[in-house]
């Protein structure tokens, strides 16, 4: 397993992380801060803006894909970047919580990859003895 609870590979003209948590919140967490990586590298994040979750979907791959996405539009739309979680309902097909961080702010944050899209292109969650695992493919 990855240091972080996660890690990085190549996929043609994509980027795919693989994921690892000891929960289903673990990772999901743990697939947040791996796209926080691929669009502000390691910059600091401040927690001062607070952002409310509450998502539904059919599978659990279908919720992660939909997790992802949101923090993406926030990031598209607001440039906001998370630092930390408070996820209270992290279940097969629906997720709960509070996401706190800030906005992109040049001068403090790196400009990393441009990340499009999260695919639905071999994307795959699964429970292990060690926890669960997932991967997912990033379009930049």
């Amino acid at each position: 397993m990855a240091d972080k609870g996660y890690e990085f590979f190549e996929h043609t003209a994509d980027v795919g992380v693989r994921i690892f948590g000891a929960t289903l919140n673990e990772l999901f967490v743990h697939a947040s801060q791996g796209l926080k990586e691929l669009l502000v590298e390691d910059s600091p994040i401040a927690a001062s803006e607070r952002r409310a979750m509450n998502l539904n979907a059919g599978a659990v791959e279908a919720l992660l894909q939909t997790w992802l996405k949101e923090l993406l539009f926030w990031f598209a739309t607001d440039r906001f970047l998370p630092a930390q979680y408070r996820l209270d309902i992290v279940e097969a097909t629906r997720l709960q919580g509070e996401v706190v961080g800030e906005r992109f702010n040049p001068s403090r944050h790196a400009q990393g990859t441009e990340v499009k899209g999260v695919t639905y292109h071999q994307l795959q969650v699964k429970q292990t003895d060690q926890g669960w695992e997932a991967q997912v493919i990033f379009d930049v």
